[in-house]
């Protein structure tokens, strides 16, 4: 009885121990399956990490204008130039979670068809959330970019930018790094040589000069095809038509910069539309009525905004 007990409990024993071998060799099997097939996953989706990955907030481009005051009634100017409801833009935090939302994945790579698709999902979600395109600047950034289908350096174009950025932002950043870089202070006129560094960038890629057709604007709205001019004509005209630019960091120094070179633009018989000089402007006149705008402006570069 004793030895049947043994010998059955070895039966039992050996069975079991039987059965673990093939599970754990079938558990090893699909965890080697998985694994695989999450190398082949993450192979075929290089560069197209998706919004429940956790770096949504890396991928959703900046809307590139302060938010509204979701309690507002009136309108307020937008970074384009027009009126936009005064609860809008959202929050980039509100836009983040919409664009999660609505997209389970999100392109991440550099090539100029991912940079597209997250601007146009991201124009999408402004929309769902009751606001128009022309409180951010997004569409003007979007517009650089379509821009470079037909643009055989597209590559070349690309490779200077980062992640998020574009054509428009790199022309901006230029102009305000330039600006930076000239160190003017107190009230250095255009006629002391540091015109290039006092005017502000024009914000959108020069017009072609024996076009005959309109172009889209950086604004979304259509200009003639030869607008703008090139920064350095613009800038000969604001020191043609100025013989002391203000060089300051002050708020009114910053606002008549940009008052002067909109001028010469229209000088230059091209509308205010065809760069994003308006709207930036737009942005830093609401200053003047802000109670904190010493503070804002201590942040900025000498001709960089709110708006950008």
């Amino acid at each position: 009885m004793y030895r049947g007990g043994v010998s059955s409990y070895r039966r039992g024993v050996s069975s079991r121990t039987r059965k673990l071998v093939i599970g754990g060799a079938a558990a090893a099997l699909l965890g080697s399956a998985l694994a695989v097939g999450t190398g082949m996953s993450q192979a075929a989706e290089q560069g197209n990490a998706g919004a429940g990955s956790g770096n949504i907030n890396a991928l959703v481009p900046a809307l590139g204008f302060s938010p509204g005051d979701p309690n507002a009634t009136a309108d307020r100017v937008g970074p384009t130039g027009v009126n936009v409801p005064g609860r809008c833009p959202p929050t980039q935090a509100q836009v983040n979670a919409q664009v999660a939302l609505k997209n389970a994945s999100l392109p991440s790579g550099t090539d100029l068809e991912s940079r597209i698709q997250r601007f146009e999902k991201t124009l999408s979600a402004i929309q769902d959330l009751k606001c128009p395109a022309s409180s951010t600047t997004l569409l003007g950034r979007l517009n650089s970019l379509t821009a470079l289908r037909a643009n055989a350096n597209r590559d070349d174009v690309l490779r200077g930018l980062g992640l998020n950025e574009t054509p428009a932002d790199k022309a901006a950043a230029t102009g305000s790094g330039d600006a930076a870089a000239g160190g003017a202070t107190g009230n250095a006129g255009a006629s002391s040589g540091n015109i290039d560094a006092l005017v502000p960038a024009l914000g959108f890629s020069p017009g072609d000069p024996n076009a005959t057709a309109d172009r889209v604007g950086p604004t979304g709205v259509n200009v003639p095809g030869r607008c703008p001019p090139t920064q350095a004509q613009v800038n000969a005209q604001v020191a043609l038509k100025n013989a002391n630019l203000p060089s300051g960091t002050d708020l009114e120094s910053r606002i008549q910069r940009f008052e002067k070179t909109l001028s010469a633009i229209q000088d230059l018989k091209c509308p205010a539309s065809s760069t994003t000089l308006l709207g930036r402007l737009n942005s830093l006149t609401a200053l003047r009525g802000n109670a904190n705008r010493d503070d804002v402006l201590r942040g900025l570069g000498l001709n960089e905004t709110p708006a950008g």
